[in-house]
């Protein structure tokens, strides 16, 4: 294990009942500015895995380590070591922000665990977070239904900031945004990262937003990751058929509109590979081995059949 590490996943699996919504995910999340994207459809596992990485759900079996240590066995300033250096940035701004909690009360709550004071020296802290992301110091006196969708999200990333993380998990970020303000809230995002040298995991179905933010991807598919490796060796030449699914579903400007698939959707697999019933390349041994990660090109990929993954267009 990589003593430069933040965070590694070793062979982690989540369950709910008998639903398994992680299998055996490996992953390391190094202590270092970049984004990682984390790609699938809704159902893949992709919010359970954040959970995971954010300490909000402990695995079934399999270790989260934070710095090398146990995340399950850190208590008081260890607990807090991780807490202040892994920040979530969630999805909807009216779920992640309280209803009755002002702005600036919200980001306070973050400084107050800096031991920054509510008055003199937190009141400027939050104008300097505000304006950080790009809003006036005027909004810290407004409610969350009183802001746009826009600001609201641009409020939790200051609020994220105001403890000086390593790493941001950011679940959907710009999804319930409209594109001009998704637009908007990706060149933050840049901007953020690089000033502050962030670590960013990206949970995303949006392939345009991995594309810009993150140098390296996994993909999910029924709670297992499918294929890793550079995005852009990853969107352009997948070595699995669910990625190549994924990059051919999205419309380009000037391109052939996508392709409808001659096998309709259906119910992952509960033996062998999962993505059979839905994989063109679908033989015999699909459905009796469980394959597993492989290097195949630059990417690794879960498929009996990768090396005959055709090219995207």
């Amino acid at each position: 294990m990589s003593q430069d590490g933040l965070l590694s996943l070793r062979q982690v699996t989540v369950r709910y009942g008998a639903a398994v919504a992680a299998a055996d995910i490996d992953m390391d999340i190094p202590d270092a500015a970049g984004g990682i994207g984390i790609i699938g459809e809704s159902g893949s596992g992709k919010t359970t895995l954040a959970r995971v990485l954010l300490g909000l759900r402990k695995p079934d079996s399999g270790e989260v380590t934070f710095r090398g240590r146990p995340l399950a066995r850190l208590r008081g300033s260890s607990r807090a070591e991780f807490r202040s250096h892994v920040q979530p940035v969630f999805q909807d701004g009216n779920e992640a922000l309280d209803p009755r909690m002002r702005v600036a009360s919200s980001i306070v709550e973050g400084l107050s665990r800096r031991r920054a004071s509510a008055t003199g020296q937190g009141s400027a802290s939050v104008a300097e977070l505000l304006a950080e992301v790009g809003l006036d110091a005027g909004l810290a006196r407004r409610l969350p239904h009183e802001l746009s969708g826009g600001q609201r999200q641009r409020v939790i990333i200051a609020r994220a900031l105001a403890l000086r993380p390593k790493l941001l998990v950011l679940d959907e970020p710009t999804s319930a945004l409209d594109v001009t303000v998704q637009a908007r809230i990706l060149e933050l995002l840049e901007r953020l990262g690089a000033d502050h040298q962030l670590g960013m995991v990206l949970i995303t179905h949006n392939l345009a937003v991995v594309q810009r933010l993150c140098a390296t991807a996994h993909v999910m598919f029924a709670g297992r990751i499918v294929e890793s490796g550079p995005t852009k060796a990853l969107l352009d030449r997948p070595k699995h058929p669910y990625t190549r699914a994924l990059r051919d579903a999205v419309p380009r400007l000037g391109g052939n509109p996508p392709q409808p698939t001659d096998r309709p959707w259906q119910v992952p697999a509960e033996d062998g590979c999962a993505f059979r019933h839905r994989c063109p390349l679908a033989t015999e041994v699909c459905a009796q081995q469980r394959p597993v990660l492989r290097l195949v090109g630059e990417q690794l990929s879960a498929c009996h059949h990768a090396e005959s993954v055709e090219p995207s267009d």
